[in-house]
């Protein structure tokens, strides 16, 4: 009995804890994603505000976390791509090339987790779309843009509208579409207003 309310008690005052925080979101980690293109320090700020999402969701209750399957795959992804984001910004080749490993595989497995989620589709894409072919991506880059042809037109909702664009005048520039697919996509390509 005493142990059980001990433990209630814990509870209680970590519920009180980050009541009063605002967790962080997935839009927080895209917008760190983004900036770490340019900015190294965006990296490790990316990676602390996953840990920080996964951690505020261990402590909710455990009916609820099943929910987040397809989330926590988004943010694998994330992780996968700022990992590899290392390796763009590091100088010393062996580093670069662990950075880049580590992060693909995350990435790849993130895809075979979630294959017809376009988000983590589209950040593996990012990530392999311009590295030398002596690295051997190339079939992943055309499965994802494949996949994302067939996948945004019905997607549009999922996204914030810049993210939308973004993906699909990527898949549009860069895909090699066949021309019922390059309509399909033409077709629901959001205006830059909305």
């Amino acid at each position: 009995m005493t142990s059980t309310v001990g433990m209630l008690t814990i509870v209680g005052l970590l519920n009180g804890l980050i009541g009063v925080q605002v967790p962080p979101s997935l839009s927080e980690v895209r917008e760190l994603y983004l900036q770490a293109v340019q900015d190294k320090a965006a990296i490790a700020q990316g990676l602390e505000t996953i840990e920080r999402i996964r951690a505020a969701r261990a402590l909710q209750p455990m009916g609820t976390s099943g929910a987040f399957t397809a989330e926590e795959t988004v943010l694998d992804a994330y992780e996968g791509a700022l990992i590899t984001l290392r390796a763009k910004h590091n100088l010393w080749p062996p580093t670069r090339l662990r950075h880049l490993r580590e992060g693909l595989a995350i990435l790849d497995e993130s895809v075979a987790h979630e294959p017809a989620h376009a988000e983590v589709r589209y950040l593996r894409l990012l990530s392999c779309y311009y590295l030398p072919a002596i690295l051997g991506r190339g079939d992943s880059v055309r499965e994802d843009l494949a996949a994302l042809a067939e996948l945004l037109p019905a997607a549009a909702e999922q996204f914030p509208p810049n993210l939308y664009r973004t993906m699909v005048r990527f898949v549009l520039e860069t895909g090699g579409l066949e021309p019922h697919e390059r309509a399909e996509l033409e077709s629901v390509t959001p205006a830059d207003g909305r």
